[in-house]
């Protein structure tokens, strides 16, 4: 059984008269453990994609299917639950919080994950965050603030902040 599943999936973006159909009729499926890797040119959808199948958006039309989950069909604090207990998201842009530390910033997201769920449940307990960043080789970077971090380093925490919580899903 796929992990995730993506079937005739559309969205359009309506702008007054303006029409712009960002997926038309995605099909796919990822296996639990697979890697893939979405290539293609600028403005052909590949964020469109990986909002949706990371419930940060909503398909025009189509079905995700997470396990036996319908992300489609769910309302937003199961959206909320899905991405809290089974996505990490590595933004474009990092989103790092500028008054944390990098430590403070892995911390906070497996903190979030801990709450309400995990700590109830014995899925996949998140990685203490210095574990984390020592992944990404920034262990003696832990305590700096990302405006103290080059460009490479916060990706880097970014990654440390998304693996973190041992997410299945990760984009």
């Amino acid at each position: 059984m796929p992990l995730l599943t993506a079937r005739s999936l559309t969205k359009v973006y309506d702008s007054g008269s303006l029409r712009v159909e960002a997926l038309r009729g995605v099909d796919l499926e990822f296996e639990a453990g697979e890697l893939v890797v979405l290539l293609g040119p600028s403005g052909s959808g590949k964020s469109t994609l990986l909002h949706l199948l990371g419930g940060l958006d909503r398909a025009t039309s189509g079905s995700i299917v997470y396990r036996d989950h319908d992300l489609c069909d769910a309302d937003e604090r199961s959206l909320t639950e899905f991405r809290r207990e089974h996505v990490g998201f590595v933004f474009q842009f990092y989103n790092l919080i500028p008054t944390l530390t990098a430590r403070e910033n892995v911390q906070l997201v497996t903190e979030l994950a801990l709450r309400d769920g995990r700590r109830r449940t014995a899925i996949r307990q998140p990685m203490d965050a210095l574990d984390a960043l020592k992944l990404v080789g920034l262990e003696g970077r832990a305590d700096h603030f990302p405006s103290q971090l080059s460009g490479g380093e916060q990706q880097r925490v970014a990654i440390a902040r998304a693996v973190a919580k041992r997410p299945e899903l990760l984009f």
